[in-house]
């Protein structure tokens, strides 16, 4: 992830605001129409992901000049079953949009190293992940 000291503003790096909202339109459009994790997006407010994303985005890499006022990241996704294959797919679909944006190399490493961070605060593992989704724990008899 990149240092606070970063002199370089993310919206800028990516060719200013109107392509950085293209590049999340894109991902968005990709997340909401993806089959192994649209589901996550059918009932969410699309404008208003855009919007909060970038302004995460803005305020957590490079010189972070940005404000993000929305909930804490574990707080909004709480109540979701994300799981591991779940948060890799989302991941995947970053990585490629990045890429076809050609956003430069320290950009897309900084934006890709704060995706990862974000892991382990919004999966569900285990006995909580098919609790939440509503599945019976196995427990063995003793």
């Amino acid at each position: 992830m990149a240092t606070k000291s970063a002199t370089w503003d993310v919206i800028e790096e990516v060719g200013g605001r109107a392509r950085m909202e293209t590049l999340m339109r894109t991902f968005y459009d990709r997340l909401f129409d993806d089959l192994m994790i649209g589901f996550f997006f059918a009932t969410s407010d699309k404008e208003a992901l855009i919007a909060s994303q970038i302004a995460y985005v803005h305020a957590h890499i490079g010189s972070r000049k940005g404000s993000y006022q929305g909930p804490p990241i574990r707080q909004a996704h709480q109540k979701m079953p994300i799981l591991v294959g779940h948060f890799d797919r989302r991941h995947q679909i970053l990585i490629d949009v990045l890429e076809i944006f050609e956003v430069p190399g320290h950009v897309r490493e900084a934006w890709l190293g704060l995706d990862r961070a974000m892991r382990d605060l919004v999966i569900r593992q285990g006995d909580q992940a098919r609790q939440d989704m509503g599945y019976e724990v196995f427990r063995p008899r003793e």
